[in-house]
């Protein structure tokens, strides 16, 4: 787990910077996927090679019979599918960290001069560093999260490809320097098949919060919208009652002059 102290240590800085659907996507990032594949699938992986036993003793058959059938061990499929999808969840950090700066030196600006000479006023963060997701840092983060559903799925579709979801424990190879066809046999198939499946199931919710993200993003957006329009739709129902007030004004000012010139 050593090895993924850095890349958590940068998503956990995502947390404060992301919305609640965000923060239970890097939650089961962080729990059940990086910790998982670290503390037990790396273990139950690591005599796939070593363990396996083939129907000859021919030097270099069982290297070859490995190689077709996965050209890359699941451990670094998962490895390069959990670096692959968090790097668009680190563009957007990189994107808020170079706002937080920027928006900070302009806050030491308007400190040290007058408020006539500043032509901006910070818009994205606070005092505190918290953000508002909206503007180009909404667009960044929805980006961003599209990218995550396309790396999800394509992930998700070269991983059946490659070796489908289901371990099976005999590989038939027929490749040189195999003298003829061979049959090699896979340890603890089942143990592996529960994690290739549990792995899977991950991805697929992951996958699904993505999504729900991008709706709740959009369903705040559009209410943000509604309630900015909310109080001049209320002006505009009541001209009426505008027009009524204002000629009571109107003859409330003639009235008093007709008795102010009396």
């Amino acid at each position: 787990m050593g090895d993924w102290g850095f890349l958590s240590a940068l998503l956990n800085k995502v947390q404060s910077h992301s919305t609640v659907v965000g923060k239970v996507w890097l939650s089961v990032l962080f729990i059940f996927r990086i910790m998982v594949l670290g503390a037990g699938a790396e273990k139950v992986w690591s005599d796939e090679q070593s363990s396996m036993i083939c129907n000859t003793k021919q030097p270099g058959c069982k290297n070859v019979c490995y190689d077709h059938a996965f050209p890359i061990s699941h451990i670094r499929f998962w490895v390069l599918q959990i670096i692959f999808v968090s790097t668009p969840t680190l563009i957007y950090l990189g994107h808020v960290i170079h706002v937080i700066h920027k928006e900070n030196k302009l806050r030491q600006y308007m400190q040290t001069h007058s408020r006539s000479e500043v032509v901006k006023i910070p818009k994205y963060s606070d005092d505190k560093g918290h953000v508002t997701i909206k503007g180009n840092l909404l667009g960044n983060y929805m980006t961003s999260i599209f990218f995550r559903i396309l790396l999800e799925v394509a992930f998700i579709v070269g991983q059946y490809y490659l070796y489908g979801f289901v371990m099976d424990p005999r590989i038939v190879c027929a490749r040189a320097p195999c003298p003829f066809t061979v049959e090699c046999y896979m340890s603890r198939p089942t143990e592996k098949t529960i994690f290739i499946i549990f792995m899977l199931v991950m991805s697929c919710i992951s996958l699904v919060l993505n999504v729900a993200e991008i709706f709740y993003l959009a369903c705040s957006r559009s209410s943000r919208r509604k309630s900015k329009t909310v109080p001049a739709a209320a002006i505009a129902i009541h001209p009426r009652f505008n027009g009524d007030t204002l000629m009571k004004n109107e003859k409330l000012g003639l009235h008093g002059a007709s008795h102010s010139t009396a």
